[in-house]
């Protein structure tokens, strides 16, 4: 039972074209381009990433009755009032500041009793973490941005 990335897209239409800088080095390149040829020539970056992850790990405890600390998941209903969501047929819609778009993270994880998301968001002291459980036989499907309202749709 571990946490994945649920990548968050644009609403098809929406996209603006970002020009993007061919690999090269020095000051004609890219912040994403130089930060990997940096990475990659550390060559036990690997083993010293893999062991930070083993000692920070925690274990979340699903317990769909637990108040909402770190080490719980919340029944649909009390996530979806938490986080201030509104319920669109298939998933849910979100009213989100735009200047955060690019710092959400949202996650999917399996749990015995079906699939359980976790939404981060972060603010002006620290953020919100919000982890709940979908309806009964739901997954995520898609998550996008349409404005400033992230939407997630399930498949059921």
């Amino acid at each position: 039972m571990e946490w994945t990335r649920v990548s968050i897209g644009e609403k098809k239409g929406d996209v603006p074209q970002i020009p993007t800088l061919p690999e090269s080095s020095g000051l004609d390149t890219d912040a994403l381009s130089s930060h990997q040829r940096f990475m990659s020539s550390i060559g036990h970056m690997t083993e010293v990433i893999d062991n930070h992850e083993k000692s920070t790990k925690r274990v979340l405890l699903p317990g769909v009755e637990a108040l909402g600390g770190f080490d719980s998941i919340r029944s649909f209903q009390d996530g979806v009032s938490a986080i201030g969501a509104e319920s669109i047929g298939n998933g849910l819609e979100i009213l989100l500041s735009k200047s955060i778009m690019g710092e959400v993270l949202l996650q999917k994880m399996a749990v015995e009793s079906g699939q359980a998301i976790r939404l981060v968001v972060p603010e002006k002291f620290g953020g919100n973490v919000e982890s709940f459980m979908l309806p009964f036989g739901a997954t995520v499907d898609e998550a996008f941005w349409d404005g400033n309202r992230l939407k997630i749709t399930f498949n059921y």
